[in-house]
């Protein structure tokens, strides 16, 4: 019963690991970022990384000032990405 819930936990570990890897493979400079209610927020201007390469974060330019979002917050969108941040929360970085 124990290896029962260790392999399901594994897989479900697994399984969003690998969803999480599918967004990120996206995350790419000049892409659209909106947020979830429709509102274009800006154009990926820079993408950051860390040590290992993956993506951290990501600068776009809002309201004619730079501003980093969080790659946690992105997730794949039909034209660009979608980031769960409202525009006054953008706004705030």
């Amino acid at each position: 019963m124990k290896f029962t819930y260790a392999v399901a936990a594994v897989l479900s570990f697994t399984l969003s690991t690998a969803a999480i890897a599918g967004d990120v493979a996206v995350i790419k400079e000049r892409a659209l970022v909106k947020t979830t209610d429709g509102r274009k927020v800006g154009f990926i201007d820079r993408v950051m990384k860390n040590a290992a390469g993956e993506p951290t974060a990501v600068q776009i330019i809002y309201s004619g000032r730079f501003v980093v979002i969080p790659v946690e917050t992105l997730s794949s969108a039909e034209k660009g990405l979608v980031t769960t941040l409202t525009a006054k929360e953008v706004n705030r970085l």
